[in-house]
């Protein structure tokens, strides 16, 4: 029974699901609350991207913009240029770019935490 768990687990790691991908998507955002539109990508584009650029005019307050999209790759995490920083952040799960941080791997830590927790409860209750 225990062996049975194991195997979902591992389909699950290292298997993608057969539905659509799909990312938020936005160009050039004051906010996040405004990056809520959903896209569904193309079957070669298999990362969802957040892209912040900065602009430093205040000390310790730069104003950003907030880009979203699919892409096929990961663009170059971060770059400076003159008075503008650009952050990147790429992520593999379907809609992980809802607040731009990088989520590669916490679908995984919190796929293992459902696991352990069904596990435990099978232990707990004699199953």
């Amino acid at each position: 029974f225990f062996s049975f768990f194991v195997l979902l687990f591992c389909l699950g790691f290292f298997f993608r699901p057969a539905y659509p991908f799909m990312c938020y998507v936005c160009q050039e955002e004051e906010s996040n609350k405004n990056c809520l539109t959903i896209s569904m990508c193309a079957e070669e584009e298999k990362y969802c991207v957040t892209i912040r650029n900065y602009v430093e005019t205040k000390p310790n307050n730069p104003p950003h913009v907030i880009s979203k999209m699919c892409s096929p790759t990961c663009p170059a995490r971060s770059q400076q240029q003159n008075q503008t920083y650009q952050r990147v952040y790429c992520c593999e799960k379907p809609l992980c770019n809802v607040n731009g941080a990088s989520s590669k791997h916490s679908g995984y830590g919190v796929m293992s935490l459902g696991v352990l927790t069904t596990i435990a409860y099978i232990f707990a209750c004699g199953l």
